[in-house]
């Protein structure tokens, strides 16, 4: 007579075998996005050399990590991800220190996060939840910052762990597209909290000019030196942007927003996981995000060098200087 702890054991290898395939049929439904030209030299409308730039002495950059997600599993927030990792996406303001004023690229989480929070449903609160909340201003405060040292602040986009903290920041001047402060407008919880930015008072409708830069048709030099050049990539949200940044040390680095959570889907190049696309509505425009994808996978392709930051991978942002360090 077999024992229950035998038959317990029996019942839980099978439910991992059952498990095991259930993963396995959810991540056959991803697969890598086709790239145009692959295998070629030449991908589409790339350019051959890097356009110059003069960026000033002085000039540096920080990360400030502000939370981080309470967590998933790989294979849901990318593609062709491993179901045996768990990933905890990060949640970062990037502090340039420029000459003629200091910009926040993104916020991370403010002072204020768990109010605005509050107004998701059960759901929602557990899906996007967040842990160890250390805001950006907080951070500053220590090193002796006050907030109205912020001159600048350029979301990559709207979402709600993108400007969560503008709150904190009240003398800054916000950049957005009006495209993307009507897409927040018109949108709603979870992924655009109104608390978050109705209270904005300096905003600055960020537009583009007609100057291919990188491979994209428009452009914006945010200093007019070539050290800060923003660019459109909508998909993600409808006026989401990218941030090039030349260094004087010569190491450029783009940051590239939601457009992917993870490097690995860059890197294939791969969407978010089919099953979540189903779980979640997470992109604005999904074919628009996934050509985004794959151009800076290409762009990836012709420069090595470019050091490409998806906005949530707590892996490449380890590797970055972590405020008060900077590099320059």
């Amino acid at each position: 007579m077999k024992t229950w702890k035998q038959r317990g054991l029996r019942w839980l290898a099978g439910t991992v075998v059952v498990l095991g395939a259930l993963a396995t049929g959810i991540s056959a439904m991803d697969s890598p996005l086709p790239v145009p030209g692959a295998g070629t030299s030449s991908p589409t409308n790339l350019p051959s050399e890097r356009p110059t730039a003069h960026p000033p002495q002085g000039l540096a950059f920080s990360v400030i990590p502000t939370s981080q997600s309470k967590g998933a599993f790989e294979a849901l927030l990318v593609g062709g991800g491993s179901w045996l990792r768990y990933r905890h996406p990060a949640h970062v303001a990037v502090l340039v220190r420029h000459p003629q004023g200091n910009l926040l690229f993104d916020t991370g989480l403010g002072r204020q996060v768990a109010a605005q929070f509050a107004v998701n449903g059960f759901m929602d609160r557990q899906f996007f939840g967040y842990e160890h909340v250390n805001p950006a201003v907080d951070q500053l405060a220590q090193a002796g910052w006050t907030p109205d040292r912020i001159k600048l602040i350029v979301p990559s986009h709207m979402h709600w762990d993108h400007i969560s903290a503008l709150p904190d920041f009240p003398d800054a001047q916000v950049w957005a597209s009006t495209t993307e402060r009507e897409h927040a407008r018109q949108g709603h919880a979870p992924a655009f909290l109104a608390s978050q930015f109705e209270g904005v008072r300096h905003w600055h409708d960020l537009q583009f000019a007609p100057t291919p830069y990188m491979g994209y048709a428009q452009s914006l030099d945010l200093f007019g030196d070539g050290a800060v050049v923003l660019v459109p990539l909508s998909g993600h949200t409808a006026g989401q942007v990218g941030m090039f940044l030349n260094l004087p040390s010569g190491q450029r680095y783009f940051f590239t927003g939601d457009t992917t959570w993870t490097m690995e889907g860059l890197q294939w190049p791969a969407d978010r996981s089919w099953a979540l696309r189903q779980l979640v509505h997470v992109d604005h425009d999904v074919p628009a995000n996934q050509a985004a994808i794959v151009r800076v996978h290409q762009l990836m392709q012709r420069f090595p060098d470019l050091k490409v930051v998806p906005a949530h991978d707590e892996n490449v942002l380890k590797t970055l200087p972590h405020f008060p360090a900077f590099q320059g």
